[in-house]
């Protein structure tokens, strides 16, 4: 006769020390599991009882999932133990059991949350915090007790009407979406999420134009030439702003935790945190003259100022947004004196970089590949597949040049 239990499989562990709570299916004195979805610390569960402790904020609701999945396969059991066609294979019980069974009822907040370890684990910071917001909104909005199979078109609607009536920016709204999308999608492919409820099939994204964030190459000149006291933190800011320029738009932790090995015959080797996409880009004359400002042979990184060195994963990430605050703030100060219209930040050196590449004529295409974004050509592989080094280390090249050479009529 075959046997259910609930059990906490402690055997597996994720990175944050949880492990998943499964239906422990046994028969003939073998045993397989089938996943629940839930996933706990060892304090949390009751292994006399079955079941999850008060020490959980959500004890009640979740013995009410894992005993309603238990409930079910349980009636499964009985139907086909009634049928004596049926093999009593463990294996063949657990297909039979779980085919065409019900989504598991999953939590968003557990769900989202181990999405985002996900992503920290391969060091995707940037993408991982595009999710922690999200999921901070939806939780704002509908509580920690939503179900993945609970958002459906009406769910997405009202998420939006919420958002918009706080003042939320369109733009904003629709990283919030993208967010919850993809984690629909890979529910869905999972079998967690009923595809019958996917919102998006309906649900339109919508986006709008914003303010231009690139300056022109007469702005970027009157930057590079402006007298700025050396050593000062505007000087630090300014030369913080051109190492990204001059390094086709790099992003700011990317760029202060470049190190020394990653510098190898006259190029830059990196893997961009945000996307795992790999880089390798020819050192411009500027980029030198300035990385050598901060050189320091004890150091195993390009930027020593940044203090990275022997950096957790969290600890980068404190010290990226510090830093990131810190060149902003000066930055911002520079445009000032400059009268700049618009703020002076980090994203515009990336952003000018590609508006004066596309000035100088080079097509959309080569531009998207040189920043690692796709436009119309598919971009599969490593970074540079489709144009070569030599295309984007000519574009970079022509792209410095129009701002340090003054041409003279």
């Amino acid at each position: 006769m075959a046997t259910l239990k609930l059990t906490l499989d402690k055997r597996r562990k994720y990175q944050d020390g949880r492990s998943p709570v499964v239906i422990r299916l046994t028969s003939d004195r073998k045993s397989t599991c089938i996943p629940t979805g839930v996933k706990l610390d060892s304090s949390q569960w009751d292994n006399q009882r079955c079941k999850v402790n008060r020490k959980h904020p959500n004890q009640k609701e979740l013995n009410l999932h894992l005993q309603g999945n238990l409930v079910e396969f349980e009636e499964k059991l009985m139907l086909m133990e009634a049928n004596p066609m049926i093999s009593t294979g463990v294996s063949e019980l657990k297909r039979l059991l779980t085919v065409d069974s019900k989504p598991v009822k999953t939590l968003l907040t557990e769900f989202g949350h181990d999405h985002i370890e996900h992503l920290q684990a391969q060091e995707r910071f940037g993408n991982a915090q595009s999710f922690i917001t999200a999921i901070n909104r939806l939780t704002e909005f509908a509580g920690s007790k939503v179900l993945m199979n609970e958002i459906d078109y009406a769910f997405i609607l009202n998420f939006e009407r919420f958002l918009t009536e706080r003042g939320i920016s369109i733009n904003s709204i629709a990283a919030y979406m993208r967010a919850v999308r993809a984690l629909l999608n890979k529910a869905s492919k999972l079998g967690i999420a009923d595809s019958n409820n996917y919102p998006f099939k309906h649900y339109m994204i919508r986006t709008e134009r914003t303010p231009s964030r690139s300056e022109s190459v007469d702005t970027l000149r009157e930057l590079y030439e402006l007298n700025i006291e050396e050593g000062s933190e505007k000087f630090h800011a300014r030369n913080t702003f051109f190492l990204i320029f001059g390094l086709i738009g790099i992003s700011f932790i990317d760029l202060i935790s470049l190190k020394k090995s990653d510098l190898r015959n006259g190029r830059i080797h990196y893997k961009r945190k945000k996307t795992g996409k790999l880089y390798s880009i020819k050192l411009h004359p500027m980029v030198i003259s300035i990385l050598s400002q901060y050189h320091m042979p004890e150091s195993t990184h390009l930027l020593p100022q940044f203090r990275m060195e022997n950096a957790t994963p969290d600890q980068i990430r404190h010290l990226s947004n510090l830093g990131l605050k810190r060149t902003n703030r000066y930055l911002k100060q520079i445009g000032q004196e400059l009268g700049l219209y618009a703020t002076l930040t980090t994203y515009v050196a990336r952003y000018s970089w590609a508006n004066i590449a596309k000035t100088l004529g080079y097509s959309k295409d080569l531009i998207a590949e040189s920043l690692g974004h796709n436009y119309g050509n598919q971009v599969t592989g490593i970074y540079l597949d489709n144009y070569g080094d030599e295309r984007i280390d000519n574009a970079n090249e022509s792209v410095i040049k129009s701002v340090l050479i003054k041409e003279t009529m």
